[in-house]
Parts: structure tokens; C-alpha cells; sequence
């Protein structure tokens, strides 16, 4: 992932595994094991185990009782507990409550609840919503009159998780009847469930558990003293619990060690002999959700860091909940699809934190239902993903999100530079007209634009220095892809510019190397002859071959999808060896025995194919032969796959903002479309998604040099599919919200649609590299 771990952290990943293997009790142990729920008495006796280590609060500074760790640490112990057979349930005292008194407490009420809230001596609950109010906590209605040094509240609070094991309860009452904005006027309370007027009906949820209840206060007495900040300004004191709130209920931890238990799950229940891993509708299942939890960890990371600098990110705490509550819930479904109608089963004792000594079915796997059924309430906890989208949208429609204000943020300078650079030429020379203007010429292709995007250093972007380059990566080239994405650049600077050079510059053995790289970083266009299926195509199954013929090659076959084909001046042809092997060849575009066939795609970028027939090569033509040339060719395929990520993200994040802006301008029956809330929500839809693919394809260019060659696929796969599911997703909609107008040549969002479509299908489409995917983790699976 984006976060690279410390050998600090990893020093104490290993010591928080070791104490959890050691500390938890072998009777939670097992009642974990056999999915049952957690009791009162189970969880006060594992919060006084991490109370003794100190470990009890993991985010509270040591000057409060907390172990004083960073964000970094905080997140790799809630992975491990995650991941091992403690205890899992909410303590919002721990989590939300203890914080807001270390911010917004007096000392007095910090030194009274504090050291309750670590021993479990106190358990809180936090009473928020409603009957009538619901997510809309700004309409509460739970009075306090003052009254001297005491509040008089009266009112209820409803669907407190755990309530029924609370003594205090942290509460927003309305202490202000008629303020002049509704979420003023609110102030905090910590009220003693004890207290007389205080009534707590229990409610029954729908596994058969007691996890919520109902709270009644009639006329209960709460002294002045605890009230948490000043009087009639809770609601910032809130806002601040609800943002930390949906960065930490995310619950990425739950998401990697519930996914992994899926795994376990698919390979030990069989249908027949096999493994139901082994089937493929579950295995590209839990690939697609194993996708979704790389792009959630990745986003998540930046985040904690961006909190631990100080700042607030509404915006991306309310996208992380959406996408972490409902991968969890996905993953929980596919455990109960896993195990078919043993889900059905109910065992009681389970409910009661007892694990079964003869269970209904093996491994216990029938109270799996228990926790699928508890976890449909994490989209509405914590402000439901209703509530989420809500802001989302207003970010987007706002202009307060990157649609609208692009962040160049973590890059370097000669990064910014060049990016600046692109974005100011193709401003001033590249926009929809004259774009257009290039697409109705015959040859679809500005030789001005592609000598003066050569001319700013693309093509030498990734080159090292000894050949005149930058010394650049892949991450380097992102960036750039991007605002050439956001351009539907037509000249194929990916295809005859930054992937030969790349062969090139690797090509040690070529005799005319030097040449042919001077000629790149000239405006030579040299085009890559390589795929002969619909999809890329293996080193196994390439059949142009190169024959032997005097002291040179004959080389025979057909090539697809030559990208660039009509302008190119050379080709660099991949082809088989009679002994075996690869090798790639350099061949004038115009030599004999070759015939084009040119054309263009439906988005108008220039294609053809090619027919080998015998023809002539000398023996130097040979760029690599079987020794480099299937790794050579591997190597530059991952990088344009990538690349091209890029460039869809780039023309995705200007599909959506032309998108909104229409939708801001455009009236329908009096409004503007873009306060329909239908309509908002499926633009968040496809924000979200858009978010999902440019983390992944940032992750998989950050990682190039430093991951594994099948986490590299991993990476590779995971951002491909997600940039070709996300792509097509919004080419189609964007049309859809456009109307009539959308399908329309003359409009710039029909050229969007178009070339997102067809990046869904190059270089494989979103089931070739889900297919990928599923093969990588398999081989991450099998013992060394």
C-alpha cells in the first residue's frame, strides 16, 4: 500500500502480535472462534487486560493514560487486533467520548471520567439521535432548562449501541428554545444513567441480540459542571466527535482481517473435492472486493496523515466511511453465500457469548449470520451514508472538491514544473475546437503539438541521464498522463513516444540505440507492433516469427491494434525465434513485404494492422533477442498499463467536472438539476470511484521498484480494473445526465465517453485483469 512501515513499526507489529497471542483469555478465545457475540463481562475483562498492558486507549496521549502512540502505531494495533481472537465491539467511551473530553473538558471533568472510561469501571454511551430526529442532529429536541448550578432535561435519545451496558451517556440537548440557526443552541452533557427520571428500555435487534436501547429523561437533574465546553456551542464540539468519527469507522482493519478470514473460509468449504476459492464466481468475488479494500487502505493513509498535520478532511473521512462500512458489509455477505444454508441455523448460546459444544455446523460458521445481521447498522451509525453522500455532494457542487481545484500535492518540483508546463500548452492550443479541427483533418494528428510536447521533455521524462533524459519514473509519468487524459490528446504521445523509449533505453545490445532514442527525443514517431489478440498478448502466444535468412531476418505474421500506425516513420515488431524465444526488431514503417491497414477508433485516435510477408531485415535491425526481449516486452506492457490508468483518471476527473458544471447551469421545471438529490448522489457515486482508481493507480506507480513482481500485478490489476470499471461506469452516466445534448459530436462530453470506453478495453479489459488478479493472489497463497 501507499504507507511504507517503519522498521520501528514493524518492531512493533511483532510485539503487538506476541502480546496478543499470549493475553487473550482461552475462553474469549474460543467464543471468537465459534463467532459468537460479546458479552459485558467478556469485554470488561479484555479493556482491564489492555488496561494493565496500557494499551486500553490506543489514540489517548500518555499525560491522560493513553500509551502515547502515533497515528502509524494506532492503525497497525487496530490491524492486529482486528486480525486476532480478541473481543470485537464499540467502545465509544475509548474511541469518541474519552477524546472530546481531552479536547473540549475541563481538568476536573477530565480527572472524574477518565480514568473510568480505561478500567471499564464506567462504560459510556453517546446520545445523539433521536425518535424524530434521526441523522438530522441539528433538529434534536431533547430539552435542558437551566436551573441554577443544574440543567433540567427532559426528552429521549434512541438507538444507543451498548446502551444497555452504559452507566454515563455523553448528550446533546437543545438549551436554547428558539436560536437563530437550529444548530445553534445545543450544548454536551454528561448525565448519570443512574440518575432519578432516567428510564432505559431495551431494544432487541434483529440477530436475536440486545445491542441498542432507548433513553428517557423526565426532569433529571444534571449539575452545570458537566457540561462539556460553553454553553449553547455543543454543535462544534459534535461536528468535531462526527468527523473523527468517520475517519476511524471506516474500520479498514475489520476490512483486511475479515477479507482474510473469507479467504480461509472459501478454501475450507467444498463443493465436490474442490475448494469454493477454486470456483471462479467466488474467487473474482472476493477479488473485486479485495480491489476495494486496497483503494480504501491507500486513501486511508494520506488521510491520518493529513490529520496528524492538523487539518480536517470532511470530505475524505465521509468517502473513506462510505467505502470501508460497505466493503465490511460486502465481505459479510459473501461469507453467508459462501456457506449457503448453513447460515440458516440459529444457535441461541451464541447470542450469550457461549460457544456451543456441539455446534449446528462445523466451525460454528451458522453464527456468521449473527455479525452479517449486526454490521447492516454501520451505514447508518455515525451518520448514515445518506448523510455521507450529502456531503460529498455539497463539496462537489461547491467547488470545494479536486474537480474543481486540482491538487498537485506530494509532488516534486520538476514534477510541478512539467505538469504546469503540459497544462499551459494544451490550455492555450488544445481545447475542444481545435481538437475537433484535428479530428476532421484526414490525418487526425497535429505535428506542431507533437513537436512541442517533445520540445517540454515528455518524451525524455523517464529516459536516464547518460541518454539526455530526466532520470524519471514511473511516478514521474503520472501526473503527466493525467493532464493529457484531461486533454483527450489525440497524438499517441503513450504509445509512439514514452513506450519505445522506455524498449529503447533498455535495449543495451542494440547497435543503433543511440540513434534511434535521438530520433525519439526529436519527433520521430515510433510505433510498437506487438498484440495479435483482443487482448494483451503473452509471450506464449505470439506467432509473427522471425526466420533466419543469410546474415539477416525474415520476419512473418499479423499484428493488431498498432496504436499510432499511420504517422509512424519505424516500428518496433516483437516476434518468434525458430530456436526459441523472443525478440524485437526495428523496421521502417514503410519496408517491403509490410502492408497497413490504417483506421481509426471510435474516439479517433489513429490505429491500424499490420500483414508481415517476408519481410527483410539485417541482422542490427535486431533491437533483443530471447535473452531480454519476453522480460523487455513484460516490463513495458506493466508501464503502459499503468499509463494508461492514468490518462483515464485524467480524462475522468474533466468528464465529471464538465458534468457538475452542467448540471449547476441547466434548469429543469424551475431548478437547477443540481439540487436534485438523485442526481447529486450519482455523481458521488462516480466520484467515489474516480477517487478509488486514481489512489490505485498512485500506489502502483509509487511501488514500481519496490514490490514484488506478483504484488506488482496485484497493484497493476487492482488499478486497471477499477480505472476500466470506473471508466465505463461514468462514460455511460455522464451521457445519461446530459440528456439528448450529451450525445451530440459537437459536445466535449461525447468525446469523454468515447475515449473512457475504449481505455476500458485497452491493454485488457476489467475481466482480463480481474482474472489477473485472482492468479496473483493464488500464487501469494501457495506455500514457498
Amino acid at each position: 500500500m501507499l504507507h511504507n512501515a517503519t522498521s520501528d513499526q514493524e518492531a512493533f507489529r511483532a510485539e503487538v502480535r506476541d502480546f496478543l497471542e499470549r493475553a487473550i483469555p482461552d475462553d474469549i478465545r474460543a467464543a471468537v472462534r465459534a463467532q459468537c457475540l460479546v458479552t459485558r463481562e467478556q469485554a470488561r475483562r479484555w479493556q482491564g487486560i489492555l488496561h494493565q498492558q496500557g494499551w486500553a486507549a490506543p489514540g489517548w496521549p500518555r499525560a491522560f493514560g493513553g500509551p502515547g502512540w502515533s497515528l502509524a502505531e494506532q492503525a497497525v494495533f487496530r490491524e492486529e487486533l482486528a486480525a486476532s481472537d480478541a473481543p470485537r465491539f464499540e467502545n465509544l467511551g475509548v474511541d469518541t467520548i474519552g477524546p472530546t473530553l481531552i479536547h473540549h473538558g475541563t481538568p476536573e471533568q477530565q480527572a472524574r471520567f477518565l480514568p473510568g472510561i480505561l478500567s471499564f469501571e464506567d462504560f459510556w454511551a453517546q446520545g445523539y439521535s433521536e425518535p424524530d430526529a434521526g441523522s438530522d442532529l441539528a433538529s434534536l429536541r431533547t430539552a435542558a432548562r437551566r436551573e441554577g448550578d443544574h440543567y433540567i432535561v427532559d426528552g429521549s435519545k434512541i438507538w444507543q449501541s451498548y446502551g444497555h451496558w452504559a452507566n454515563w451517556a455523553l448528550v446533546l440537548v437543545r438549551s436554547q428554545a428558539a436560536p437563530a440557526r437550529k444548530q445553534e443552541g445545543i450544548s454536551v452533557l454528561l448525565i448519570n444513567l443512574q440518575s432519578p427520571g432516567v428510564t432505559v428500555r431495551p431494544i432487541r435487534f434483529m440477530n436475536g441480540s440486545q445491542l441498542h436501547v432507548q433513553i428517557f429523561f423526565d426532569g433529571v437533574r444534571v449539575p452545570v459542571e458537566q457540561r462539556v465546553g460553553e454553553e449553547h456551542a455543543g454543535w462544534s464540539v459534535a461536528k468535531g466527535l462526527l468527523v473523527t468519527e468517520r475517519l476511524f469507522v471506516a474500520r479498514v482493519a475489520e476490512c483486511k482481517a475479515d477479507l482474510e478470514r473469507t479467504r480461509r473460509l472459501a478454501l475450507e468449504r467444498r463443493t465436490g473435492a474442490r475448494p469454493a476459492m477454486d470456483q471462479d464466481v467466488h474467487a473474482r468475488r472476493h477479488a473485486e472486493l479485495a480491489i476495494r479494500a486496497r483503494a480504501l487502505e491507500a486513501a486511508w493513509w494520506p488521510t491520518l496523515h493529513a490529520v496528524q498535520q492538523g487539518r480536517e478532511p470532511v470530505l475524505e473521512a465521509s468517502l473513506l466511511k462510505l467505502q470501508g462500512n460497505e466493503v465490511l458489509q460486502d465481505v459479510h455477505q459473501l461469507q453467508l453465500d459462501l456457506i449457503g444454508t448453513d447460515a440458516l441455523a440459529f444457535d441461541p448460546l451464541a447470542v450469550e457469548g457461549i460457544p456451543d459444544a456441539q455446534p449446528l455446523t462445523a466451525g460454528h460458521v451458522h453464527n456468521l449470520s449473527l455479525h452479517a445481521w449486526r454490521y447492516r447498522g454501520i451505514t447508518l451509525g455515525g451518520g448514515t451514508s445518506e448523510v455521507q453522500r450529502g456531503i460529498v455532494a455539497k463539496a462537489i457542487f461547491g467547488g470545494n472538491s479536486d474537480l474543481d481545484s486540482i491538487s498537485d500535492a506530494g509532488l516534486g518540483e520538476a514534477q510541478t514544473m512539467l505538469v504546469d508546463a503540459l497544462r499551459r500548452l494544451l490550455a492555450g492550443s488544445y481545447d475542444h475546437e481545435r481538437r475537433r479541427a484535428i479530428l476532421d483533418q484526414q490525418s487526425g494528428f497535429d505535428p506542431q503539438v507533437w513537436a512541442s510536447l517533445g520540445e517540454i521533455g515528455l518524451t525524455s521524462l523517464m529516459l536516464p541521464e547518460r541518454d539526455g533524459g530526466f532520470g524519471g519514473s514511473l511516478a514521474d509519468a503520472v501526473p503527466a498522463m493525467e493532464v493529457l487524459g484531461e486533454s483527450l490528446l489525440l497524438e499517441p504521445m503513450l504509445w509512439c513516444r514514452l513506450l519505445p523509449a522506455q524498449l529503447l533505453s533498455d535495449a543495451s545490445g542494440f547497435a543503433g540505440r543511440d540513434a534511434a532514442l535521438q530520433a525519439l527525443l526529436g519527433s520521430a514517431v515510433v510505433a510498437i507492433a506487438h498484440f495479435e489478440e483482443p487482448c494483451p498478448t503473452s509471450a506464449e502466444r505470439i506467432t509473427t516469427t522471425a526466420r533466419r535468412e543469410d546474415d539477416g531476418w525474415l520476419l512473418s505474421g499479423r499484428k493488431r491494434l498498432v496504436m499510432g500506425l499511420p504517422q509512424a516513420q519505424r516500428l518496433i515488431v516483437s516476434a518468434r525465434l525458430e530456436g526459441g524465444g523472443l525478440a524485437l526488431f526495428d523496421c521502417a514503417a514503410d519496408a517491403p513485404g509490410l502492408t497497413a491497414r490504417c483506421f481509426r477508433l471510435h474516439d479517433g485516435r489513429q490505429a491500424g494492422d499490420l500483414e508481415l510477408d517476408g519481410v527483410c531485415l539485417s541482422d542490427a535491425a535486431r533491437i533483443a533477442g530471447p535473452e531480454r526481449a519476453g522480460e523487455l516486452i513484460d516490463e513495458t506492457l506493466d508501464l503502459a498499463t499503468v499509463a494508461l490508468c492514468a490518462e483515464s483518471v485524467g480524462a475522468m476527473r474533466r468528464a465529471l467536472a464538465i458534468t457538475v458544471e452542467y448540471l449547476r447551469t441547466r434548469k429543469q421545471f424551475g431548478r437547477s438539476l443540481a439540487d436534485y438529490q438523485a442526481l447529486q448522489h450519482r455523481v458521488v457515486e462516480h466520484y467515489r470511484q474516480w477517487s478509488h482508481a486514481r489512489t490505485l493507480v498512485r500506489e502502483a506507480a509509487v511501488g514500481w521498484n519496490a514490490a514484488s513482481p506478483t504484488e506488482r500485478r496485484l497493484r497493476i490489476s487492482a488499478a486497471k480494473w477499477m480505472a476500466s470499471t470506473a471508466g465505463r461506469a461514468i462514460a455511460l452516466d455522464v451521457l445519461q445526465l446530459h440528456g439528448a445534448v450529451g450525445l451530440q459530436d459537437e459536445t466535449a462530453i461525447s468525446h469523454f465517453a468515447k475515449r473512457l470506453a475504449a481505455n476500458a478495453m485497452l491493454l485488457g479489459d476489467a475481466d482480463h485483469h480481474l482474472s489477473a488478479f485472482v492468479c496473483a493472489q493464488r500464487q501469494m497463497s501457495e506455500p514457498v
